[in-house]
Parts: C-alpha cells; sequence; structure tokens
C-alpha cells in the first residue's frame, strides 16, 4: 500500500511541480548586478547572467538537461521515497513537509540517481535537489547515493555527482549523520575498482554531502560563487571572533586554499565533464595531427643543437620572458585542463599540473614555473607544490596516463616555513611516487634544474632538456649568496660546475637535447614549443611499445646504475667538491677547463623501446 501510495504522490506531484516550474519567474533584470536579462540566451537556457555571471539556482531536472545527452537518462530508485523512521512529536511534522516537497518539487526525495551518456560517454549521474528539503540528507538520499556509486563501481563506468544542500536532515536523528559513512563506504568501492569519480558543487554545498563522498572524488569542480564548506555561513559567522573575508566560504576561496580543483562555469560545465571523462578513461581523440603535422614537429625537435657555454645557458634560463610550463602545457594539449590545489590547505602557483590530450592521447602533466614575489623573482619548491603534484601522479598511476614534468626550479625553498611544513618528507615522497607510476614519464628540464628540487619531478624513463637548460647538483643562490656575495661568483661557479644540456647526454643523465632558437626560447617561445612538443611525442611513441613490467624494470635500472664511475662522471663530482671546498673556504671556485669534444664519449644505456 505505501509503495502505491508514493507512486500516487509521485505522479501527481511530478505533474504539479513540472507546471509550477514552467511558471517560474523569468526575471527582467539581474539581481547580483540589475542587467537586463529577459532575453538573454545565457539566462534562458543555463539561468546565467551574461553580465556579471551570477549563477541562478536550477532544479536537479534541469541539470540533467544541460549535462546529459538528449534523451539518453534513465532514471533509477525513482520511486523511493522516505518514511519517518522515528517515534517523536514532530513525526506528523515530518510527513507534511515530505509531501509538500514532493507536490512542489515532483521528486519523491532531495537526490535523483540515474544512468546516461556525457557527450557519448557512459555515466552515472548522482544530483542533490536544493529545492527538495535542502537537498539534505536522509535515510533515502544516502541510500539512493551509495546504490548509484555501487552501481558505478559494478558496471565499471564514471560517476558525476551535481550537489546542492547536502546538510543534515535532523527530523531523522541519527540516522541522517550515518548517511555519511554509508557513502563513504560506496565510494571507496567506486576507488577500488579504479572507475573515475567527479564531484560539481553548486550553491550551496554544505554539511554532510560535502565532508563525505563529495570531497572524496578525483576531480572536483565548482560553480562560480558558490558557498561550499562544512558549517552553513551564518554558523562560520557565529563562531568566527573577527569579521569574515568577503570571500569566505565561497568556490574561489576554496581554490585558492587548496580545496578544489577548479571552477567553472555553467555554460562550459558539459564540455568539462566530457573532457575530463574522455581523458580519465584513456579515450582517445579521433582527431589526431596528420602525418605532416607530426613530421613538422619530429623535424623541429631533430635540429642540431651547438653546445651552448655554462654562463649563457645560465643567463638564457633566468631570462624573465623565457616561456613557463602553463605556456608550453597550452601550446601542445588541446585542451588543456588544469587541476589545482593540495587538497589539505594550499594551492601553490609554482607547481601547474593537469589533464589534457597530447596528439589525441590522454596524458597527465606537471610543470615547474616561477613564481614573482616581492624581494625579486625566484622559483622554488614548496611542500605543497609536491604535494599538488603528488596528486597528479596519483591520478597518472590510477588511470593508466602517461605522465609528462616540465622541471624549472632554482632548488628546494631554504626557508624555516617550508621545513617546517616537511619540505624534506615531501621530496622523499614524490619520488617515491614517480618510480611507481605504471604508465610512462618524459621528463624535461625547460630551465634552471636546481638539485633535489629538480630531482622530484625529474625521475623518468626519459629526461630530457632544453638545449640552454641548465642541472646542477647544488643551488647557487643558496650557497653563493649571503654577505659576502660578489656578482662574478657566480660565473666563476657556473664555468667550474654547473652542468650544461650536452654535459648531462655526456653524463648519462640526459638522453636528448631539444634545440632552441638561437639566444634562448624566449627569442621565439612558439618554435620552442614546437620542438618540444615533438621530442616529447616521439618519446612517448617510444615506450608506449614497451609492457608495463619492462618499463618499470627499466625505470629501476635507469637510476640504479646512475652514478657509476666514468671519466665523466669523475670530472663532475671533482668539480662539486672544489668548489664545495672554496665556497667553505671563502675562496674563488676554480674555473673551468674545457672538455675537448674531438671525439664521442663513450654512449650511456639508451632506454628505447626496441631493447630487449
Amino acid at each position: 500500500m505505501r509503495n502505491l501510495a508514493n507512486f500516487l504522490v509521485h505522479l501527481f506531484g511530478r505533474a504539479e511541480g513540472e507546471e509550477s516550474a514552467r511558471r517560474q519567474a523569468v526575471h527582467d533584470r539581474c539581481l547580483y548586478c540589475d542587467e537586463p536579462i529577459r532575453d538573454s540566451q545565457s539566462y534562458l537556457t543555463f539561468r546565467v547572467c551574461p553580465f556579471c555571471r551570477f549563477h541562478y539556482t536550477i532544479t536537479a531536472r534541469e541539470r540533467i538537461e544541460l549535462l546529459a545527452d538528449r534523451a539518453t537518462f534513465k532514471e533509477s530508485h525513482k520511486y523511493l521515497s522516505s518514511v519517518a523512521p522515528l517515534s517523536f512529536a514532530h513525526r506528523g511534522r515530518y510527513g507534511q513537509l515530505l509531501a509538500q516537497d514532493q507536490n512542489r518539487t515532483g521528486l519523491t526525495e532531495a537526490a535523483v540517481t540515474g544512468r546516461c551518456k556525457i557527450d557519448g560517454a557512459d555515466v552515472v549521474l548522482i544530483v542533490l535537489d536544493f529545492s527538495f528539503m535542502g537537498g539534505t540528507m536522509g535515510s533515502v538520499v544516502g541510500e539512493k547515493v551509495a546504490t548509484a556509486l555501487e552501481a558505478a563501481a559494478k558496471s565499471g563506468i564514471p560517476v558525476v555527482a551535481v550537489v546542492s544542500g547536502g546538510g543534515v536532515r535532523v527530523q531523522e536523528g541519527v540516522l541522517s549523520l550515518m548517511q555519511m559513512a554509508k557513502t563513504v563506504t560506496a565510494a571507496n568501492r567506486l576507488r577500488d575498482e579504479g572507475a573515475p569519480f567527479i564531484v560539481v558543487l553548486a550553491n550551496p554545498s554544505t554539511g554532510q554531502a560535502y565532508a563525505s563522498f563529495a570531497n572524496l572524488a578525483d576531480v572536483i569542480l565548482a560553480e562560480p560563487k558558490s558557498l561550499i564548506g562544512l558549517s552553513p555561513l551564518r554558523t562560520l559567522r557565529e563562531a568566527s571572533s573577527i569579521p569574515l573575508p568577503l570571500d569566505a566560504h565561497t568556490a574561489e576561496a576554496h581554490v585558492g586554499h587548496g580545496l578544489l580543483d577548479n571552477v567553472i562555469d555553467r555554460e562550459v560545465l558539459r564540455v568539462r565533464l566530457s573532457a575530463l571523462l574522455h581523458i580519465l578513461q584513456g579515450a582517445k581523440q579521433s582527431t589526431r595531427p596528420d602525418k605532416a603535422e607530426q613530421a613538422d614537429l619530429f623535424r623541429a625537435a631533430d635540429e642540431e643543437c651547438e653546445p651552448v657555454e655554462p654562463w649563457a645557458a645560465l643567463a638564457a634560463v633566468r631570462h624573465s620572458e623565457r616561456p613557463a610550463a602553463a605556456t608550453y602545457f597550452r601550446q601542445m594539449l588541446d585542451p588543456f585542463i588544469e587541476l589545482r590545489g593540495d587538497r589539505l590547505n594550499s594551492d601553490d602557483r609554482s607547481v601547474v599540473a593537469g589533464v589534457g590530450f597530447l596528439a589525441g592521447q590522454p596524458v597527465a602533466v606537471i610543470g615547474q614555473q616561477r613564481r614573482p614575489l616581492l624581494e625579486g623573482e625566484r622559483y622554488h619548491v614548496y611542500p605543497d607544490g609536491l604535494r599538488k603534484a603528488q596528486r597528479l601522479i596519483g591520478l597518472a598511476s590510477r588511470f593508466k596516463l602517461p605522465l609528462i614534468t616540465l622541471v624549472d626550479t632554482q632548488g628546494a625553498d631554504p626557508g624555516l616555513e617550508a621545513e617546517e611544513q616537511g619540505i624534506g618528507n615531501a621530496i622523499a615522497r614524490t619520488l617515491s611516487a614517480m618510480l611507481d607510476v605504471p604508465t610512462p614519464i618524459v621528463s624535461v628540464v625547460i630551465g634552471e634544474g636546481g638539485s633535489e628540487g629538480a630531482l622530484a619531478l625529474g625521475l623518468a624513463d626519459r629526461i630530457l632538456m632544453q638545449q640552454y637548460a641548465v642541472y646542477s647538483p647544488i643551488s647557487l643562490n643558496h650557497n653563493l649568496a649571503g654577505a659576502f656575495h660578489e656578482p662574478l661568483l657566480d660565473r666563476e661557479a657556473a664555468d667550474a660546475l654547473m652542468l650544461t644540456a650536452q654535459d648531462c647526454v655526456d653524463l648519462g643523465i640526459a638522453d636528448q637535447v631539444i634545440p632552441e632558437p638561437q639566444g634562448g626560447s624566449h627569442l621565439d617561445p612558439r618554435a620552442a614549443g614546437a620542438a618540444l612538443h615533438g621530442a616529447i611525442l616521439r618519446e612517448l611513441n617510444k615506450l608506449a611499445r614497451m609492457s608495463q613490467g619492462k618499463l618499470m624494470k627499466r625505470r629501476y635500472g635507469k637510476f640504479r646504475r646512475m652514478g657509476e664511475a666514468s671519466e665523466y662522471s669523475q670530472e663532475a663530482m671533482t668539480r662539486e667538491v672544489e668548489l664545495l671546498m672554496s665556497i667553505t673556504l671563502g675562496e674563488r671556485p676554480p674555473t673551468r677547463t674545457p672538455r675537448k669534444r674531438d671525439t664521442d664519449p663513450e654512449p650511456h644505456e639508451a632506454y628505447t623501446a626496441t631493447d630487449d
């Protein structure tokens, strides 16, 4: 009888709710900026102001219509609805509230779940609707979310969840709280099965949903200016002894604190979700560069490279207009989707990371780049940046994405704050994670490779260096800058110790030198990017022919043998010892004697796809 009653409530309530939605008021002017929006396509289709980009609240059905391919959504557990599980004074009132919201919205509960396609990709879709009792998580919401996650895990297909609301349903007491445990259990099963999980946080996203399954997603996005957090904004204000910042509890603030991957406008959300789904599932794009385009890229990477003097190389890599990692990513990847934050408390902008398609192939990318500071331009490695990198390394490992890293750092940050935040531990864990990636890794030194900070992202199957790039066992700025610093000392130290790209190839540290425009990449960034693109693409194509077992074995052997005696490694170690001794004694470092290149050095072992 109860099921029949629920069906009748749903049937007549849905008709009334849909009619109510059709009669929903259309604003003549934006409530936020007061601009005319009645005739705007952005507002009529997406409920987004075209002037200030204010995102109006929309229903679960409207969200499904915007995200799912036409006529593909098949709802699951459609008629599952709540009963009053507790016998207390407000039991009758709870039933009335449920009936009212069912009649008003046409929904039986605050969650709508089902299966659909997003740009052809099979997806389990979960939508929490704030208009139904504030999107609170009662027993039925928890059951529907958990069941949807388990169904996706069983089928091995991705989940996209759109959260709006998600607080506690007080009418169900502690049973409402237990829905957090239920949904987390199901989210863990989805993770164990290796299926992608993407969450979109809409306005508002607070409470139990935010603190459970929504924060366990592989990628967490948010709509602009959404209120996000564990506590409601009113509670946060009451608990704070000082006035809150203007952007407190917003999506933008959460991105700045490293808690979200990005803020995405509703008009492009479907496109971004489609790209992420195809990338994380390893789907290759049908549109790839033709053979002529690839040939041009390979030709650019094969241009002859003349050896560069150490001081000229150092001057080029420290040029203020030298292209940064983000510049190269945007040139090489289509699209490049940046994923931000360490999911703890920070988004270090000296590390840029994300996913995208490289010549139609899904890849994960991490790059170090300059971060301007008040006291001058420095580009060091910070613990939070490495934790962000570890997140991307984990995504690459889990979803079997080739990994590309671009190295450009003066070294690990030498400050007390970095030490207290565990810079040494962050470097060690990043190195360990890089070694365990089961897919090809290509690392390119695009600027200054300073000591352990550079090595943290430089442990790769193939290590490439741009023509003017340098790789140093110590950071000159850390060791030579001080009370008695002399500008001339930097040049003498560079001549004595700094390892150029060709030096690193001779020593077996690097595998290839990538040509740059005469004088450095800053003189022609597009040409430099084309050569870089071609070199990376070629190496990935070679490494893709290896089995996972052989790839991991080769990587282990490559670094296990690093530093074995040779005339070049001995020369490098001698220069380093002499330089460190001169620094300790306060003397000028010895001038480097150029090595003759009349004969080719004994080649180090090359790790190519044709090796047995």
